[in-house]
């Protein structure tokens, strides 16, 4: 095989594995600075009930999460905690995390980030509802 056909066939290897890199996101990507979203080790404050639950972060933004089935206990837990699935810090709408909830034996739930509420919004949440 000659020199050139070496190199040509090495140029479109090259070119195919480059074609299977993902172009946006994925782990590294830096998420948009427009993004509503919370580093789950600033929550402050939760609430909520087996469906829906509300977290207040340490700069004061409540987000709505919303559970993938029921979530026992989380209207009587004192603590939660989030294992987020990736190695992303923080949490933005649209992410999914497990939640930890409870003393043990712990119960372990699956979440989804809603969205970003306004003061507006926060203000008509029951009280019982506001983180």
């Amino acid at each position: 095989m000659s020199r050139l056909s070496s190199l040509l066939l090495t140029a479109l290897g090259v070119t195919a594995l480059s074609a299977c890199a993902p172009m946006t996101g994925g782990e590294g990507a830096k998420p948009s600075p427009n993004r509503q979203c919370f580093y789950p080790d600033q929550v402050d404050n939760f609430r909520g009930n087996n469906q829906t639950i509300y977290v207040r972060a340490r700069n004061k933004d409540v987000f709505e999460l919303q559970t993938f089935g029921m979530c026992s206990d989380v209207d009587f837990a004192f603590a939660i905690a989030f294992v987020p699935n990736t190695a992303l810090s923080r949490l933005c709408v649209g992410d999914t995390s497990r939640l930890v909830v409870g003393a043990p034996p712990r119960d372990l739930c699956r979440v989804q980030v809603v969205k970003q509420l306004t003061e507006a919004e926060v203000m008509a949440l029951p009280s019982r509802d506001r983180p």
